[in-house]
């Protein structure tokens, strides 16, 4: 999958676009650990919304900026932009 990240950036062709796939593979691999992390088997699953070093925040930034350098191609970034969506809390 973090190919795709390089992919976007080469095929856009900026600086901005190869600095953003740097930051996209390094938060792919924070989101990925935070996801199995949250999910695992015999762990209670908590809100993490509020957390300042949730990989859910920073989700959002990336998204928004993936839209401005990636355009339309941003939308092959179902991960990114799931994982950037408003968490609900636990009630």
């Amino acid at each position: 999958m973090l190919h795709v990240y390089k992919h976007l950036a080469h095929t856009a062709g900026t600086a901005d676009a190869a600095e953003l796939a740097r930051e996209l593979v390094t938060w792919h691999d924070a989101m990925v650990r935070h996801t199995r992390a949250t999910s695992a088997p015999g762990t209670t699953a908590r809100a993490c919304a509020d957390l300042e070093d949730c990989p859910h925040i920073e989700a959002r930034d990336l998204w928004r900026r993936a839209q401005q350098v990636f355009g339309a191609e941003s939308e092959s970034l179902t991960f990114l932009a799931a994982s950037a969506a408003p968490i609900e809390a636990a009630g």
